[in-house]
């Protein structure tokens, strides 16, 4: 084992979770030459827990993850323990950047799209070999529609550096089984899923994981109304809203929809004009355009405990 993974090995998460490989990339600048176990913490977590862990970093390199000394931590960590598994979610909704922001990149590590594709555990081991055969530092995985879907914006492919504009390579890459692994993840049919290294802008120029961890976040976001997610069309095209704003909020829905829930958008709210499925138009206005955005993030997340925050970082 390098020096770099065994120290990698001693940061966990709250609930005791090693990090994975390619955080090892972020954590660099921050994590020096100590020797210490440390925890991995988020600004979430740190008030749900009430304190029980300590310590700060500084560094913004390191965001979104701080890490705290893991000092005689085996009753605190315990607390921390019960209390993320069995206490209310903390949901903390930035009037700048939303609510998505702090609930997936401040969560688990494997919360990012391809980074967690299946625990099938021959198709892990595909994943693997693969990565070591083609010496690859990216943990994302994307079947040939999500990198369609994601990165058909101009400004999505340049902050990432992954714009998929050479249809030749992109149609090459899945054509090719040394440079793709066909998995089910558990389902009934299988779908081809080729490495985000492949199509970078520079081969010879390592991903930005900062961005693409960004970008690739698990985004759901959901209509006001029925609580339930939109159809993948107008997913794709909120999401590249959120990418450009770098508001990513998760409850959106029309005038009409806020109405009928006894909501209100604000005066010359701002919205999004997309079409649905079946082609019919809609301008969606998000949550925090509303005269009364807890009340509405109350009435979607009725299990959670909502914090408004006016952090601006």
């Amino acid at each position: 084992m390098s020096n770099s993974n065994a120290s990698i090995g001693m940061v966990k998460d709250v609930i005791g979770r090693s990090c994975p490989w390619w955080l090892s990339r972020l954590l660099a600048e921050t994590r020096g030459t100590e020797s210490t176990p440390k925890l991995l913490t988020t600004s979430a977590q740190r008030l749900q827990v009430g304190g029980q862990l300590s310590g700060s970093c500084d560094n913004p390199a390191l965001f979104p993850f701080r890490h705290t000394l893991h000092l005689n931590a085996s009753t605190p960590i315990a607390e921390a323990q019960v209390i993320m598994t069995h206490g209310r979610r903390l949901r903390m909704v930035c009037r700048n950047y939303g609510d998505v922001k702090w609930h997936v990149d401040l969560s688990d590590f494997l919360s990012c799209s391809g980074t967690c594709l299946t625990e099938v555990e021959e198709e892990v081991e595909r994943l693997t070999q693969l990565t070591r055969r083609n010496s690859y530092t990216s943990p994302f995985w994307v079947t040939q529609l999500q990198l369609e879907s994601h990165f058909r914006n101009a400004l999505a492919g340049f902050s990432t550096g992954c714009p998929p504009t050479n249809l030749a390579h992109v149609c090459e890459v899945y054509e090719n089984p040394n440079m793709f692994v066909e998995l089910s993840c558990g389902a009934a049919t299988t779908a081809r899923y080729a490495n985000l290294g492949e199509f970078r802008m520079q081969p010879h120029l390592g991903l930005s994981l900062k961005s693409c961890i960004s970008f690739l976040r698990v985004f759901s976001p959901i209509n006001v109304q029925t609580r339930r997610a939109f159809d993948a069309c107008v997913e794709s095209r909120l999401r590249l809203e959120c990418q450009q704003s770098g508001c990513w909020c998760s409850v959106w829905g029309t005038a009409q929809d806020y109405a009928s829930c006894g909501f209100a958008p604000l005066d010359g709210a701002i919205g999004v004009d997309v079409f649905d499925a079946l082609g019919n138009p809609l301008f969606l206005i998000h949550a925090l355009c509303t005269t009364a955005p807890l009340d509405v993030f109350s009435r979607c997340y009725p299990n959670d405990s909502i914090f408004i925050s006016d952090d601006t970082r």
